[in-house]
């Protein structure tokens, strides 16, 4: 086929213009709307009624105008530029956030912050994975004592529904995520209370670690989602991703465990691990040095499979050209 705008011709059949980018249905929809804008000038002149539009052509201009806008060249999707972006945001997001988990003073205290919120975040979705209400906080996350099922059944419903509606729609990553958190919240339900008030505890940092790598994960959301649309949104939750994932990282790898009391909130998620519910230094240590390093490799995972599709995509659309 060939371009209306710039007259490229086409051997294969696409959406947009390989040569001048534009969207084929929203050009000809613009097109038509002048055109009708044009007709409907020309019938008001003719009828002697100036600023009256014909019938006729205003359903026409209706219609047309209940598409969507024309795309601007810059709101284009470039693979070249994605691919960029896709080499070199992840590595230096994991960098930057290891430098300011290494830094002192106001740096230092900026990502402690990141992590702070991520880790009550934590605390609270492992809450509720229990049955158990939540509400994160500064510092501190009020959570229930006891099992709720209103709780656990519509949880588990949410993910039945959405891995259903998922699947529909044929968005195997949303029907992974969905059935991982189902057979997770199964696995918790068959706990015992102690097991499961332990692994509240244990979701501060352990649950730091897996929210920070989502959203780290969602940079990697297809150009068709609004993660990538809204472009402050996709660069704010990588770099919060990484800032929380490095600085609760870093504090496990060095062995940097805050022991003690939090004054005026209650003994530290280390201290409460060793000493209430028995776990040993090293099996404390190794469990989320194990959970880090397996985040590690879900965003290693995800980094190859990044680049390698949109590697795809640049060499399809030179081979169309």
């Amino acid at each position: 086929m060939r371009c209306p705008k710039c007259q490229f011709d086409h051997e294969l059949q696409t959406t947009e213009c390989l040569k001048c980018g534009i969207v084929f249905a929203r050009y000809q929809a613009a097109m038509e709307a002048k055109q009708a804008a044009g007709e409907a000038k020309q019938a008001a002149v003719g009828t002697g009624r100036v600023g009256v539009v014909a019938p006729a052509a205003s359903v026409r201009l209706a219609q047309l105008a209940a598409l969507p806008p024309v795309e601007a060249p810059w709101e284009r999707y470039d693979p070249r530029g994605e691919l960029k972006c896709r080499a070199l945001a992840l590595p230096l997001a994991l960098l930057a956030g290891l430098w300011v988990a290494t830094s002192r003073g106001l740096i230092s205290l900026l990502g402690g912050e990141f992590a702070m919120v991520v880790h009550e975040c934590g605390h609270a979705t492992t809450a509720w994975l229990t049955g158990r209400w939540a509400i994160p906080s500064f510092w501190v996350t009020y959570h229930g004592d006891e099992r709720h099922w209103w709780i656990v059944l519509p949880l588990a419903g949410t993910m039945v529904f959405g891995g259903y509606k998922a699947w529909k729609t044929q968005r195997w990553g949303w029907v992974s995520a969905a059935g991982a958190v189902l057979l997770l919240l199964l696995i918790i339900q068959g706990q015992s209370s102690f097991t499961q008030n332990a692994l509240i505890v244990f979701g501060g940092d352990g649950g730091a670690l897996v929210l920070a790598t989502i959203l780290m994960a969602t940079f990697y959301a297809p150009h068709t989602s609004a993660f990538y649309k809204n472009w402050g949104m996709r660069w704010a939750l990588l770099v919060i991703g990484a800032l929380a994932f490095m600085h609760v990282y870093h504090e496990w790898s060095t062995n940097n465990m805050p022991f003690g009391e939090i004054e005026g909130v209650n003994l530290s998620d280390p201290t409460l691990l060793t000493e209430m519910y028995g776990w040993s230094l090293q099996e404390m240590v190794g469990r989320y040095l194990l959970l880090s390093r397996v985040c590690f490799l879900t965003l290693f995972g995800l980094f190859v499979w990044g680049l390698v599709s949109v590697y795809r995509e640049t060499q399809l659309k030179r081979l169309q050209r």
